[in-house]
């Protein structure tokens, strides 16, 4: 059981977003029967490139979990919400499950029935994104929900056979007190195909430093902090920002007032071939999240040659090693943020040095390897299969 994203067309096709066709696929390689159990959503016309049709197979069936939409139609069908979890969780050898999820986490109802009816449990965290972060103050359902999901990813990983987490500050503050077996894996989408050669890893660009953002543009993305420090940084630095969120239009007015040289705001591309070409046309990317996540956009820049400029949390510290494969940075902290744009402005050179360490990196973290682990453990604990 997976909990992933997926949606059917008017014929009854399966659509998957193109990241996860590829993610969901790869887990057939070492599961012989996988259930998803999501919630379905309608889409009358596929949209080309961003959506993959799932093939056929009878290894991999889809369960529409009818608990999507706002949280009162969520509510107002839990009752068959449970009926559909009992019946896919009693038919299940694992749960492979998590704790988070809109509009109510489907690990809440999942969870519970998996122990209830004695069924090994699998829980995997990539992301605490449910936790308070970011300027401003917060509204009490808001922090309701936040203190719910983390009790509840508590009390899941407590309870699970193993627990898969991205970095070591989830094992500190969500499994202390585990049962089974926890592992880390930090989360990565590339393939070994995805890192360029070294010789194209080394083939680096003239000129002044160029940097990429590519987040979702919220608060607790560091937006805010990293538009105070372009617009502090002295000459010889320039920024691009992709993404879509509430502060599209902060980023767009800040590009209007400092000008493209300075300051670009560019669509969302496709991850892919686009997107990694776009990596290459910077020095580095700029990672400035506020909260404890791992972004992925690490490994993607570390397979084309490029190190990051990332604040350092939790989840950038063990995949950002710094002065070989990034510069970090106190998370929020505009002035230590200008200091680094400055010194890159500085000397680019020093960010283009790191270009050899930051692909070793990335070929030692595969999305063939991450679940290559993933899938010894499941072998280990429960078998082959």
């Amino acid at each position: 059981m997976a909990p992933v994203a997926w949606y059917r067309d008017a014929a009854g096709a399966v659509w998957l977003d193109d990241a996860w066709h590829h993610d969901l696929l790869a887990h057939l390689d070492y599961i012989d029967d996988l259930t998803v159990l999501a919630p379905c959503a309608a889409l009358p016309e596929p949209r080309p490139g961003n959506l993959r049709k799932v093939d056929d197979t009878p290894s991999l069936r889809f369960v529409d979990l009818p608990g999507g939409g706002s949280t009162a139609k969520a509510l107002l069908r839990v009752p068959a919400t449970l009926a559909a979890v009992w019946r896919a969780v009693r038919r299940a050898d694992i749960v492979h499950s998590g704790a988070a999820g809109w509009p109510l986490p489907p690990g809440l109802f999942v969870n519970p029935v998996a122990v209830l009816l004695r069924k090994p449990l699998v829980i995997v965290i990539e992301s605490a994104f449910w936790r308070l972060t970011g300027p401003g103050s917060h509204g009490a359902l808001r922090r309701l929900r936040a203190g719910m999901t983390e009790a509840l990813a508590r009390w899941s990983i407590r309870r699970a056979r193993l627990t898969v987490l991205t970095h070591e500050g989830y094992r500190d503050s969500l499994a202390g007190d585990a049962h089974g077996m926890v592992m880390v894996i930090p989360a990565s989408w590339i393939d070994a195909e995805t890192v360029v050669s070294e010789g194209a890893a080394q083939t680096l660009r003239d000129g002044p430093a160029r940097l990429l953002l590519a987040a979702r543009l919220t608060p607790e993305k560091g937006i805010t902090s990293a538009l105070e420090a372009v617009e502090r940084a002295g000459p010889g630095l320039s920024l691009t920002v992709i993404g879509e969120g509430p502060l599209r239009e902060q980023v767009a007015g800040a590009a209007e007032r400092l000008g493209p040289d300075r300051l670009r705001l560019l669509d969302p591309v496709p991850y892919g071939p686009a997107f990694f070409s776009l990596i290459r046309d910077h020095d580095a990317v700029l990672v400035p999240t506020l909260s404890d996540e791992q972004p992925r956009i690490l490994f993607d820049a570390y397979s084309q040659g490029r190190p990051a400029l990332a604040s350092d949390t939790a989840g950038n510290r063990e995949a950002a090693q710094e002065g070989q494969t990034a510069w970090l940075f106190a998370p929020g902290d505009v002035d230590a943020l200008t200091r680094l744009f400055d010194r890159a402005a500085a000397a680019p050179e020093a960010l283009r040095a790191m270009s050899p360490a930051a692909r070793a990196l990335a070929l030692q973290h595969t999305h063939q390897q991450m679940h290559y682990q993933r899938a010894e453990k499941l072998a280990e604990l429960f078998g082959k299969g």
